[in-house]
């Protein structure tokens, strides 16, 4: 486990508001927006190092064909590598999903998505990532940092534009008729409706393409791992408070009427979360 942190993104500096306001609207109305320049290289270059242990050390586990598929798609690298929870600290998350999921979102899941040379990995389906659908309500949204850049040959996101309003599947022939490759340098971070349809495309290149992937949900949802009892406490001690809540630490639920009956400041589940 590296408990040393090499990146610290608690203090970037907020976002623009006309920055915000653009992204929202894209996400509204086209499913997606890209924010280049996000993460600097040094940032990136320390990701990409721990994404590419984490690999190498995978086993699939034994008798799971979902483990075996997943092998370049980690699910635990917050709970190994203090660098990846770092991520959950930096305020402008805050700015751009409170827009779309209220001030209290949290973390449902967070995943690498790497991409071997000459091949793909299980994001290569069409697909979608969140089932729920009510039209006018967001219940997930998605953010990858870009941490190598993303071209139409080592294999780039594809999404179908506005596909987030659409209750039913597209065809795979509609979408790879329309569907737009979502080019960028590395460093960036692609935000968009966890209901819009998109795949990761074939790396036709004898190099890595390398990104780090949150799914974030509402406050009162639960999320897909009991983030706070996995990620070790060795971690989640030396997070900030947005980085905790993001957790799940302001949403956990007495296991005892003692846990139940504590003073208001002490509360396991914090109040007025939606």
């Amino acid at each position: 486990m590296n408990l040393e942190a090499s990146i610290q993104l608690a203090s970037k500096s907020p976002l623009p508001a006309d920055l915000v306001e653009q992204c929202s609207y894209h996400v509204a109305t086209r499913g997606y927006a890209a924010i280049p320049g996000f993460l600097n290289p040094e940032e990136c270059a320390v990701l990409v190092a721990g994404m590419e242990r984490a690999i190498e050390d995978y086993r699939p586990v034994a008798g799971s064909e979902r483990s075996r598929l997943d092998q370049y798609q980690m699910h635990d690298l917050m709970c190994r590598d203090l660098n990846f929870a770092r991520l959950l600290e930096d305020p402008r998350l805050q700015q751009l999903l409170a827009p779309h999921l209220g001030d209290y979102w949290v973390m449902y899941a967070a995943t690498s998505s790497s991409v071997p040379p000459r091949g793909s990995n299980y994001s290569n389906r069409l697909h979608i990532d969140s089932p729920r659908f009510q039209r006018g309500y967001t219940f997930n949204m998605g953010l990858i940092w870009t941490l190598s850049e993303y071209t139409e040959s080592n294999g780039t996101l594809k999404v179908l534009p506005g596909s987030h309003h659409a209750e039913t599947v597209p065809p795979e022939e509609l979408f790879e008729q329309n569907c737009v490759p979502v080019t960028c340098p590395a460093g960036t971070l692609i935000v968009f409706s966890a209901r819009l349809f998109h795949r990761t495309g074939e790396n036709q290149t004898d190099h890595w393409r390398h990104s780090m992937t949150l799914n974030a949900c509402r406050s009162f949802m639960k999320q897909r791992m009991d983030w706070v009892r996995f990620v070790p406490d060795e971690v989640a001690s030396k997070l900030n408070v947005q980085g905790r809540r993001l957790l799940g630490f302001d949403t956990r639920l007495p296991a005892s009427l003692e846990e139940l009956f504590v003073p208001e400041d002490q509360r396991l589940y914090k109040p007025n979360q939606g």
